[in-house]
């Protein structure tokens, strides 16, 4: 355990410092997602955020620690916020840069989003692999851009700016 950090986080191989107690929560009908537990790289050329991510839903708490946000890839607020309200054909896709956290967003008619939320962590777990999904459903107007809004707080740290580029949309 890390002892200066107040969330039990095992000390991992990178030095990181334990930001704050902000959260994110994003609620659907009997389905929550979690964002929290913001974590920095501790040394200065290292441009990392992590954070834990917990979803829930009748029967499934599942939770993922050391998500990682590159400051200097596109992010998951930046995705969020390019969803575009008039919709889209198919299925539009972000995966962080460990690939252990998903969104799949399809457009619906009547002006709604259904995002699926996968989380798949790519370190072997005591308890093995596994994987969990839970969907949520939005307006794709404000609802939306309140929870983008919200991320991209939660994933920009002082110090820690973020920088844009075309990168990470499949």
């Amino acid at each position: 355990m890390n002892p200066n950090c107040p969330h039990g986080w095992p000390r991992p191989e990178t030095e990181m410092t334990c930001l704050d107690d902000r959260e994110v929560v994003f609620r659907g009908d009997q389905v929550s997602v979690r964002f929290g537990e913001r974590h920095a790289a501790g040394h200065h050329l290292d441009r990392r955020l992590f954070f834990a991510v917990r979803v829930q839903a009748p029967g499934l708490d599942a939770r993922l620690d050391h998500v990682t946000n590159y400051v200097t890839g596109r992010g998951l607020a930046r995705f969020l916020d390019g969803l575009d309200f008039r919709g889209w054909e198919g299925e539009r896709r972000w995966v962080n840069a460990d690939r252990d956290l998903i969104v799949c967003a399809t457009h619906h008619s009547g002006g709604r989003v259904e995002l699926a939320w996968t989380l798949r962590p790519w370190r072997h777990s005591v308890y093995g692999e596994w994987e969990a999904t839970v969907t949520t459903t939005m307006e794709a107007g404000a609802e939306k851009d309140d929870l983008a809004a919200q991320l991209h707080d939660f994933l920009t740290a002082e110090g820690f700016p973020v920088e844009y580029r075309d990168a990470e949309f499949s």
